[in-house]
This record gives structure tokens, sequence and C-alpha cells, in this order.
């Protein structure tokens, strides 16, 4: 609850009920390769990949094994191609906005308001206009957004690098700006991730 000062145990700890067990699940108090996590207001998302999901707590949790109070996932019966989230690896949120990679599915979700019930279908789905492959990482300070992908077809044969939208996209057909490369060859592996200051 405050940060550390040295080598100390967390206050609490999501996914399981205590620091001693490690028992991946579905349950909303439970989750399967936890990959990105992203705060604002007072909520935290927490990308829930190998349930194909983000899970949602609408104030900061207080105890461990708390669950989700929200789940985002692909909603019933929509068209999965379309607006599925599919193995998210990335999360992103400034508490009025939410952007989520479908890694599996080579697209990012945006909702242009929190969601507020479970699987509520997107606001719009961003492809880089095809190219999108694998994509990772979600960076914003919300006046930009760069999307991280592990295997774009930006690049050919495909490959690592970033997708920039200069301003942040309102809507699906809001083209990227430019895709960025490491300039160093054979690299691998490398695209923009973290956090924007």
């Amino acid at each position: 609850n405050d940060l550390p000062t040295g080598n100390v145990e967390p206050d609490l700890v999501l996914g399981q009920d205590h620091f001693g067990s490690n028992e991946p699940g579905t349950g909303l108090d439970r989750m399967n390769w936890p990959v990105a996590t992203a705060t604002a207001d007072g909520r935290l998302l927490v990308a829930d990949t190998q349930n194909d999901r983000i899970l949602v707590w609408t104030t900061f949790p207080t105890r461990s094994g708390q669950p989700a109070d929200l789940v985002m996932e692909t909603p019933d019966g929509a068209d999965k191609e379309a607006v599925g989230l599919e193995w998210p690896w990335g999360v992103w949120t400034d508490g009025r906005r939410v952007v989520a990679t479908s890694t599996m599915g080579g697209r990012v979700l945006v909702w242009n308001t929190f969601p507020t019930r479970d699987r509520q279908v997107p606001d719009f789905v961003l492809t880089g206009d095809g190219r999108l492959g694998t994509p990772r990482q979600v960076t914003s300070d919300g006046t930009f957004l760069m999307v991280g992908d592990h295997n774009a077809a930006a690049l050919s044969p495909s490959g690592p690098g970033t997708f920039v939208w200069s301003e942040f996209p309102t809507t699906a057909q809001d083209r990227y700006d430019y895709f960025l490369t490491d300039p160093i060859e054979n690299l691998g592996g490398t695209w923009l991730r973290g956090d924007s200051t």
C-alpha cells in the first residue's frame, strides 16, 4: 500500500487467497498467466492472458484474493473475428477510456468510456490497416497511442515494431501515423513498451 523502501512482502496478492498458493483458475478471484496491469482513478485492470479476458476492479483491491468487479471478454454471441478478446497481453486506461490488445486476433479493442458491465462490446477496433500481427503492449499518455507488435505485417517479412498514432484514435478509421523499428539489425523481439511520463 506504500512504496517499499526495501525487500518487503507485498500487502496483498490477487488471483489467489494468500502468498502460499498458486492455483490458476477462471473465477473472478483467480487468474491464469496475468501479463499486464493498468490503473487510474482507483481502478485496476489486469490482462488475464490465458483466460482471454481483462479483469477489472472498480475500486483498488484491499484484500488478498478479492474477486474482480467486472470481466472484459468476448461478448456472448459476438463475432469473435471482429470484436473478440483473444490472449490479451496489453491493457491501458486513463480512468475514462480503455485499450486492450487482442494478441491472437491481430487487433486492438478500444472503449471510449470506461466499461460498466461484463462483456461490454468495444466502441471500435483498430487493425492498423490489417498490418497488426500479434499486438502486445499499449503505451499512452492519453494524447497519443503506441502499440508494440511482435509480428507486424508492416514489415516484410513480418517482425517486431511499434505502431504510433500521434493523436489518440477515436474511430476504427483513424490510421496510424508511422511504424517504428529498432535500428539495430537482428536484435529481435523489440518493440516499445512501458509507461509514459
